[in-house]
């Protein structure tokens, strides 16, 4: 009988594919790094394991049933799959920690005034006196995570180990461990006023795509800070311009924009008050180790008729 093909587009390391080859005898691991030859194997793929999908690699792989993303994000995959009757998974709880972590690091730049240290003039006087009158603390302050999966729920659970409030906003009623409060998104408009910091941790969804705009901008504090590490089309972009111009919210920290990437000529590169990470954050040196133990654990069930861990809802988006 012949061995399932596993096709691997992501750089997972020697290490970590030999492992994937020693556990998983009955499996034929291929091997792709190259979008072409990734495309010509797809075609006899039974499973397809990658971060990215090269045009065309889904549509080849006609033998395909089951499809781990490395990313938590699958609004592409799900695109290229659709109307197959494909298994679907994500990788969350791989990025979390990296993505968490620099949410926090643009707050903690806003909050001493790092931000304005770095792009500051070689000049010793205006810039610190600016950073001097400008500089905060981020203790007793109150954060709003929208979005209280793995990266919003780990991103909620470092706040409140800085003495932080938490407010999360999510769809499902299920108490969560690491807020202080806790809406459904109907609810954004009551709880934004309260909010010196409101970070966006979502995937795209119709639900999901321009979530915050105006009227969202409108309702927070003029000293209040936004973030973004989920999809760029969560936040209405000319809202978020002219709130930013007119000093409705004090600044932004931006890993992922709408459009992206960020043309060249966008008001955005200039603004003194926003921070733009160049979608980075979900990149870590423990990337590759987090995401193929996913991966593995879920071969092992697949192989043995059990279901998968992190199915993606073809409904819900994620």
């Amino acid at each position: 009988m012949d061995r399932p093909i596993a096709l691997i587009g992501e750089d997972i390391g020697t290490a970590n594919l030999a492992r994937l080859r020693g556990d998983f005898p009955a499996v034929e691991f291929r091997f792709c790094l190259d979008p072409e030859a990734f495309v010509a194997v797809a075609a006899n793929a039974e499973i397809l394991f990658s971060k990215s999908f090269p045009a065309g690699s889904l549509t080849a792989a006609t033998h395909l049933r089951w499809v781990q993303a490395g990313t938590a994000g699958v609004d592409r995959v799900l695109a290229g799959l659709a109307g197959r009757d494909v298994l679907l998974t994500n990788a969350s709880g791989a990025h979390g920690v990296p993505m968490a972590e620099l949410v926090l690091g643009m707050m903690l730049s806003f909050a001493a005034g790092l931000h304005t240290a770095i792009r500051g003039p070689a000049d010793y006087h205006a810039p610190r006196a600016q950073i001097l009158r400008e500089k905060f603390e981020l203790e007793g302050q109150t954060l709003c995570v929208l979005g209280l999966g793995d990266i919003g729920g780990t991103l909620a659970r470092k706040a409140q180990a800085l003495g932080m409030r938490v407010i999360g906003v999510r769809r499902g009623r299920d108490p969560f461990p690491h807020v202080d409060a806790q809406v459904t998104p109907d609810r954004l408009l009551e709880v934004l006023p309260q909010a010196d910091h409101l970070a966006l941790c979502l995937p795209l969804t119709s639900e999901t795509v321009g979530i915050v705009g105006a009227a969202e901008l409108g309702a927070m504090k003029s000293t209040a800070y936004i973030y973004n590490v989920g999809r760029g089309s969560s936040i209405d972009p000319d809202a978020l311009i002219e709130a930013l111009q007119s000093g409705r919210i004090a600044g932004a920290g931006l890993d992922v924009t709408d459009p992206e990437p960020l043309p060249s000529d966008s008001l955005l590169w200039a603004m003194p008050n926003v921070i733009l990470s160049r979608h980075t954050s979900g990149s870590s040196p423990f990337n590759a180790d987090r995401i193929t133990a996913i991966f593995a654990e879920n071969l092992r069930r697949y192989l043995a008729g059990e279901p998968l861990l992190h199915r993606v809802d073809r409904q819900l988006g994620y």
